[in-house]
């Protein structure tokens, strides 16, 4: 008796602790995807158009042109509200442009100040940790900072998520884990009853209920492992289960077992949460969450001495232009096909998708010169595949900037990419010239 009540508790407080660690996840993932829209779209605007708007603008072609920008992107990824904001100092932001077609914030109104919009306006985008509410409603904000060329903030991007939906998206995931959770704690209290019984006594009535409670918990199973893309294949049968009674006539052993296959298919589950909210949506290569991770990693090479590395950072010429000629669409499969180049070349564990159209690579145990060879696959690669595989060839390409570690002077690991992020705007800047020389040269 004693021993099947602490079996019991045991397992009801390990479903509690893995709910708990579940919602965590899928918390994160939720907000993961918001911040990943309000970086896109802070992508997309000019930065020196949007720094340089003044009230005087409303109306005419400089504003007409960033508030059609923000329309398009609303429209296309069906969100309630976007909009440009303007930091005037640290408690203290307006609204610049809001294309809300029924009741938009004029020029200069104050924005409702959050601890997300005051780190945009530091330059690091963030999410609401808790829900705000104004006169437009009760939501959760997506804040992404908007850089000028000179790499000044020039404003922010803001996305309004209704707390309604924030809080159904959490609740849909939460669900379907309190179900496996809650029947594998139902098995637990069917031990505990089987232990305590007559198990000879009622032999066919348990191995009948045996039979239907295994049945149940496969259907349980396949719901849970059917959503968000989660394929694991089970391979169980009912045939197959009621030979097992039979022969093992054991009816504690076999419910164990499945306790145990219940509690493995919630961590498959779990970890396959945590992969989604480090994955990259769009491209599969690792996103800005676990490209931080692997920079505490990095760091603490550094500041110990141990550290050996090369990075790469990619950037997708002329995408803006790519989007606004042959459309989004077209513009994600460019941005996919740079993704998958590179992550062909480097491995996809080393490739990082950290902006709209930005990539770093991040390989340890390598030279420069041996960076630099790949980098160069990695342009046969796109050549090949503009030549022979894109609907409009000839539109993918991309600059690159590489460096290495120099434990003599790199005290961390952002001064090794600002070298890498220079080269690389140095041979953009060479694109576009040689580009510009050619179109003057054709016309």
């Amino acid at each position: 008796m004693a021993f099947g009540l602490m079996l019991f508790l045991t397992n009801v407080v390990l479903g509690v602790v893995m709910m708990k660690q579940s919602t965590n996840i899928i918390q994160e993932l939720v907000r993961k995807n918001m911040l990943s829209l309000s970086n896109t779209a802070a992508d997309i605007l000019d930065g020196d158009a949007l720094g340089a708007l003044t009230e005087e603008d409303v109306g005419f072609e400089v504003y007409n042109e960033i508030y059609d920008d923000l329309t398009s992107f609303q429209n296309n990824i069906d969100i309630e509200y976007i909009y440009a904001v303007r930091k005037i100092d640290d408690n203290h932001f307006i609204f610049t442009v809001d294309p809300d077609p029924e009741d938009p914030a004029e020029f200069g109104e104050e924005v409702l100040v959050t601890e997300a919009l005051i780190s945009a306006g530091n330059g690091v985008a963030m999410v609401d940790n808790s829900p705000a509410q104004d006169e437009w409603g009760n939501f959760y904000s997506s804040y992404s900072p908007v850089f000028d060329s000179k790499g000044n903030i020039a404003g922010i991007v803001g996305i309004d998520f209704n707390s309604d939906w924030y809080d159904l998206q959490i609740r849909e995931h939460t669900i379907s884990i309190a179900i496996l959770t809650a029947a594998s704690i139902a098995v637990g209290g069917l031990i505990i009853f089987i232990l305590i019984s007559n198990i000879r006594r009622r032999f066919d009535f348990i191995s009948n209920e045996l039979s239907v409670l295994s049945n149940d918990v496969d259907a349980l199973t396949k719901e849970i492992t059917s959503r968000n893309d989660y394929k694991e294949s089970i391979e169980n049968n009912t045939s197959d289960k009621e030979e097992s009674i039979d022969e093992a006539g054991d009816e504690i052993e076999l419910l164990g077992e499945k306790l145990h296959s219940m509690h493995n298919e919630l961590d498959n589950y779990l970890s396959f949460v945590r992969e989604k909210a480090n994955t990259d949506a769009l491209t599969l290569v690792g996103n800005t969450t676990s490209y931080t991770e692997r920079l505490k990693g990095i760091e603490e090479k550094i500041t110990d001495k141990s550290a050996d590395f090369s990075i790469t950072i990619f950037d997708i010429n002329d995408l803006k232009g790519i989007n606004d000629y042959y459309g989004h669409q077209y513009g994600d499969l460019i941005i996919k096909a740079a993704a998958d180049s590179l992550s062909s070349v480097f491995g996809i564990e080393d490739v990082y998708r950290i902006g709209g159209d930005e990539f770093i690579v991040i390989k340890e145990n390598m030279d420069l010169k041996q960076m630099k060879e790949k980098v160069k696959e990695v342009n046969s690669k796109i050549k090949l595949y503009d030549e022979t595989e894109m609907e409009h060839k000839g539109t993918l390409s991309l600059s690159a900037g590489s460096t290495a570690y120099n434990p003599k002077k790199d005290r961390n690991f952002r001064e090794i990419f600002k070298r890498a992020d220079d080269l690389m705007y140095s041979n953009k800047k060479k694109h576009y010239d040689h580009f510009h020389k050619m179109k003057e040269t054709y016309h």
